[in-house]
C-alpha cells in the first residue's frame, strides 16, 4: 500500500502539477483547495490516514501558517512539507518553528519534491518508533 500525500494549494495549476508529481513518485495523492479543507480531511476518520502533506503557505482565508498551528494541537499529525513562491528566510524559520519538516520554493522541481516527501515519511516513521 502506497503512502497517501495530501496536496493543499489554492492555485489549480500548482495543485494539478503537484498531484501528478506525487502520483509519479508512486504515492497516492489527494488534493484540496484550502487550509480549512485540509483540516476537515485530516479529521475524516472514514478515509485512509494521510501520511504526509504538501502545504502552500499563502492561501486566502486559512493560510499555511494557521494550518500548521492547528496541526500542533492534533495527536496524530502528518509531517508537513511547506511550499511557497515567497521563499524568504523569515518564512522558512517561521514554518519550521511551527512544525514543518521541510520547505520548498515554487515552482519546485520533481527531484527536490521527491526527496522532501521521502524525508518527511522517514521522519514520521522514526517519530512513530520513538513514541
Amino acid at each position: 500500500m502506497s503512502a497517501t500525500i495530501l496536496v493543499v494549494d489554492d492555485d489549480p495549476v500548482q495543485r494539478r502539477l503537484l498531484t501528478e508529481m506525487v502520483r509519479r513518485f508512486g504515492y497516492e495523492p489527494e488534493a484540496v483547495t484550502s487550509g480549512a479543507e485540509a483540516l476537515d480531511r485530516l479529521g475524516d476518520r472514514s478515509k485512509p490516514a494521510v501520511d504526509a502533506m504538501v502545504l502552500d503557505l499563502v492561501m486566502p482565508d486559512l493560510d499555511g501558517m494557521a494550518v500548521l498551528e492547528r496541526l500542533n494541537a492534533m495527536d496524530d499529525r502528518p509531517p508537513v512539507v511547506v511550499q511557497t513562491a515567497h521563499g524568504s528566510i523569515e518564512a522558512v524559520i517561521s514554518a519550521m518553528r511551527a512544525g514543518a519538516v521541510d520547505f520548498v520554493v515554487k515552482p519546485v522541481g520533481a527531484e527536490r519534491l521527491s526527496v522532501s516527501i521521502k524525508n518527511a515519511l522517514r521522519v514520521d516513521a522514526l517519530e512513530g518508533e520513538v513514541r
